[in-house]
């Protein structure tokens, strides 16, 4: 079975682009780590950029997913991050499984 539910993600500034680093989970326990390099831009622009490859993929957020960035070698949670991810990812987590659905643009 294909993890498909988003537990965490972690974002770090390398060479002015972030770094993506993805860890979902699938009910059956099983997970898998993806690591994606986000365009140029800033934070809010790296988790517009994971939104659009998520709904790609079809992934859904976990219950209780959680971001976190890391800023000189320390993870940090970031709940107004966290707040961006899930607001855009709403109309998803709506849906039932395995239908996908376009997500609004702000």
């Amino acid at each position: 079975m294909r993890a498909d539910a988003l537990e965490q993600v972690f974002l770090r500034r390398e060479g002015g682009v972030y770094t993506v680093l993805l860890v979902f989970e699938s009910p059956s326990g099983s997970r898998e780590r993806v690591t994606l390099t986000a365009p140029r831009g800033d934070e809010n622009a790296a988790v517009d950029y994971l939104v659009r490859y998520l709904v790609q993929r079809g992934a859904t957020l976990a219950r209780r997913p959680r971001l976190r960035v890391e800023t000189a070698g320390a993870l940090s949670d970031a709940p107004r991050l966290l707040e961006r991810l899930t607001t855009a990812m709403a109309p998803v987590r709506r849906d039932s499984p395995g239908r996908r659905t376009s997500v609004r643009r702000r």
